[in-house]
């Protein structure tokens, strides 16, 4: 880079010239609003699960299912 190139740009670094700013959509604590809401969202999701393997048709959940049947035993 030449001097005289770094002294043009020192001094347009030194006059300011334009400040960007990006706001924010909304306020930063809905970030956190948005976040807990979709926590509890997924949790809501989970907890609509309970205590579906002891309804499980199958017998998974008494221990009479084989999960080596349909294997190879050597």
């Amino acid at each position: 880079m030449s001097p005289a190139l770094s002294l043009h740009l020192l001094a347009a670094a030194e006059e300011g010239g334009h400040h960007v700013v990006h706001e924010l959509p909304f306020p930063p604590i809905m970030f956190g609003v948005f976040a807990m809401l979709a926590f509890l969202l997924l949790l809501g999701f989970l907890w609509t699960f309970r205590n579906t393997l002891a309804l499980d048709p199958h017998g998974v959940a008494d221990a009479h299912h084989n999960p080596d049947v349909g294997r190879d035993q050597h």
